[in-house]
Formats: structure tokens, C-alpha cells, sequence
């Protein structure tokens, strides 16, 4: 390793040891996103090795997000599975077949996916915000705006 990219790899495992879960869970489909674009640039190069190892990774990924799941929770994460699921298969026959457009297709599915958790983590970090403590009158009295 160069040591200019010692650094970048020390922020990198920082930034993911201190990351929530929603980030940890969008940065995972970032990952899995950039193996399935690395794997299809290889492609082009018909760098068939290449093309394997960064489809592979993808599918690893994914699994991981698999296994995160938390399948006691009920429907929602059933249905996490099987999108995972479908993606693992995209993935696999992409593989298989080197195939750019099936590559193209996960790649979309999976980017909609991230951007809704992206949403999601959003939404709930913004509603768990803390709000301002109500402003109170050392007397005891709300305040009252009299300028009307």
C-alpha cells in the first residue's frame, strides 16, 4: 500500500466502526454497487478473472445484508429477503453469462433500494433529533408575546 493511501484506508475503517446501522447498511449497497460497475468496466476489458472476483464480492455483500436481517421482525423482512435474494440471482447469472445488461439491471435495483434506505435513515435521524427545550420564565409563567 502507497503511503498516501494508508490514510484513506485508516478514515475508512474508522468511518465504519463508528457508523450507525442505517449507514453501515447504505455504505454495504455502495459496496455492493461499485464491485457490480467495477465488474462491468472489466467487461469491456474481457478481463473474464476481473469480471468474476467483483461480481463475486457484489454477491458477498449482499449476503451480508442477508444475514443482517433480522427474520423474527415479520413480513418486512421477509420481504427484504427475497430482494436480496433476487439481487444475489441477478448477480450470479450476470456472472455465469458475463452479461452487462443483467449487471445494469442490479445495479438499478440495487441503487433504489440504497437511496429508499438512504430516505429512511433520513427521515428517522431527523424525527429523533432532539427539539428545543420549551423556553420558561424563571417565575414560573410561560412566556407571552405581548407585541402582537
Amino acid at each position: 500500500m502507497s503511503p498516501s493511501a494508508e490514510p484513506n484506508e485508516a478514515y475508512k475503517q474508522v468511518d465504519i466502526e463508528t457508523a450507525s446501522q442505517g449507514k453501515l447498511i447504505v455504505m454495504l449497497f455502495n459496496g455492493a454497487i461499485q464491485r457490480a460497475e467495477e465488474a462491468k468496466r472489466h467487461l469491456g476489458g474481457n478481463n473474464t478473472e476481473l469480471v468474476h472476483n467483483s461480481l463475486i464480492r457484489a454477491q458477498e455483500i449482499i449476503g451480508e445484508l442477508r444475514g443482517a436481517l433480522d427474520m423474527s421482525t415479520g413480513e418486512v423482512a421477509a420481504n427484504l429477503d427475497r430482494i436480496y435474494e433476487y439481487f444475489q440471482h441477478l448477480l450470479v447469472n450476470a456472472n455465469i453469462r458475463k452479461d452487462a445488461e443483467l449487471i445494469d439491471n442490479c445495479v438499478e435495483l440495487m441503487t433504489s433500494i440504497r437511496d429508499t434506505w438512504e430516505e429512511v435513515f433520513s427521515k428517522v435521524a431527523t424525527e429523533e433529533s432532539p427539539k428545543p427545550a420549551p423556553v420558561i420564565n424563571p417565575h414560573g409563567s410561560a412566556i407571552m408575546n405581548l407585541q402582537g
